[in-house]
């Protein structure tokens, strides 16, 4: 129990903004619009996906 407060502990430091890295994506990128940051996020989680999924089946093959 004490582990899982810990991480949980841990977990919500991690989400909190520090005033450095609190900007908003526009103003960060400087000239992309919001659309082609959406566009760029959609794609690079579907790759993330699909190489974690990749990755996962093969532990689950080898394991099983």
């Amino acid at each position: 129990m004490s582990n899982l407060f810990n991480f949980f502990i841990i977990f919500l430091l991690l989400l909190i903004p520090v005033p450095v890295f609190a900007r908003c994506a526009v103003c960060y990128t400087q000239g992309m619009s919001g659309a082609s940051i959406a566009v760029m996020v959609i794609v690079i989680s579907a790759i993330f996906l699909f190489i974690a999924n990749k990755f996962l089946q093969k532990f689950l093959e080898k394991y099983n």
